[in-house]
């Protein structure tokens, strides 16, 4: 267990670290602000963003899918990295194995994107009730901030960091963009609807319902959350059991 801790901190310290990391932070949260943004004019063309917990919602669903886009890239290529660095071999080289290794690096990965996503969240939030001309209920905004990391977050994590850190294992990196920004593309054209949302969605699938629904269409499909729910750590975990079922993968 301490190997692979030593594994989650080193790959956690290195991410977060990145300069790109926080300009990916910046960008994201001003090109969500633009969408959402307390004015005057925003607010006339969002009838619902008077509420916090509709403004977290849309800020998840739309401003989170940049994010998860760009944390994929930041996150793919991070095993043949450490061969080229020779960090794997100093990792290697005490008594960690390589199941050990894998996991690090991936729950490593995870724990960055939570922490990413979470910041994200909290940047918006901070702006819209220092922005607001009304009252925001701290106390509820805070609650419903956390339900939509529990809810949402970490699936969308799991789904994130597992397939970019171990599916680049398997295939060239080079495919593996051309993969995420098909996924980038496909979730895009997708548009917000009160009827059940394709399962393939990130960040804007169903499971978002569970944060906020149009007063005038309350029902949520359960089967479509669970198919939600189901791909996002499902299509997460799987690269990551065939990364550990087939650890040579990881030979230079």
């Amino acid at each position: 267990m301490r190997n692979i801790l030593s594994v989650i901190h080193y790959e956690y310290k290195t991410q977060i670290m990145r300069i790109a990391t926080w300009g990916v932070l910046a960008a994201a949260a001003a090109f969500s602000l633009l969408d959402s943004f307390p004015s005057g004019g925003n607010l006339r063309r969002l009838e619902f963003l008077t509420d916090p917990v509709y403004f977290v919602y849309r800020t998840m669903g739309l401003g989170g899918l940049p994010v998860a886009f760009a944390l994929m890239i930041l996150l793919s290529n991070r095993f043949s990295m450490d061969c080229k660095t020779g960090v794997k071999y100093l990792i290697m080289a005490g008594p960690t194995t390589k199941t050990q290794y894998i996991l690090g690096k991936n729950l490593g990965g995870f724990c960055y994107t939570v922490t990413v996503f979470s910041l994200f969240l909290a940047v918006n939030a901070l702006v819209y009730c220092l922005a607001t001309p009304f009252q925001v209920p701290i106390g509820s905004f805070l609650t419903v901030i956390v339900k939509t990391i529990l809810i949402c977050v970490l699936p969308v994590c799991v789904f994130i960091s597992f397939v970019s850190v171990s599916l680049p294992a398997w295939i060239d990196v080079r495919l593996f963009y051309t993969i995420a920004a098909a996924v980038f593309i496909i979730n895009a054209s997708v548009t917000g609807s009160a009827e059940p949302m394709p399962f393939y969605c990130i960040t804007s699938g169903d499971l978002l319902k569970l944060i906020w629904r149009h007063p005038g269409y309350p029902f949520v499909n359960a089967g479509s959350i669970r198919d939600n729910l189901v791909f996002l750590t499902g299509s997460g975990l799987l690269p990551l059991l065939l990364l550990l079922a087939k650890k040579a993968v990881l030979e230079a």
